[in-house]
């Protein structure tokens, strides 16, 4: 397997900030989600777009655990890196990271299921996603 790492820079914009242009904390999930979204779009070719409004499923949330090791400010471009830790027939541990130059400022795992929008249970990965998936192991 490749070992593949998916990198992605964010600029930190007001929107991510409180008043003072520090990130307000529950903006890096929405920082997490967006890398991991670019992820699958660019890094494994299924993007959510793809999977939820053409083929009808989708990688609901289980469980996250997140770090915070350092605020991050106004105009600070972050990159954030993804990897998988674990893959399952019916879900994947997801770990990102972020950091700015040498500083680790945040890190998470986030443990996704693959479902069926239409009955609203989890599914298998279909078999070249998951061969895909595999290369970020």
């Amino acid at each position: 397997m490749a070992n593949k790492t998916y990198i992605v820079r964010k600029i930190i914009r007001m929107q991510h900030c409180d008043p003072g242009g520090v990130v307000f904390t529950p903006q890096y999930f929405n920082l997490f989600v967006e890398a991991i979204e670019d992820w699958f779009r660019e890094g494994i070719g299924f993007g959510f777009s793809h999977m939820v409004s053409d083929n009808k499923q989708g990688i609901p949330a289980m469980k996250i655990i997140a770090k915070f090791y350092k605020p991050s400010v106004l105009g600070e471009v972050l990159e954030f890196r993804v990897k998988v830790k674990r893959l399952r027939r019916q879900n994947i541990l997801i770990h990102v990271e972020a950091s700015h130059g040498e500083e680790r400022r945040c890190s998470g795992d986030f443990l996704h299921g693959f479902a069926s929008l239409s009955s609203l249970s989890l599914t298998d990965w279909p078999q070249d996603i998951y061969r895909k998936l595999e290369e970020y192991l």
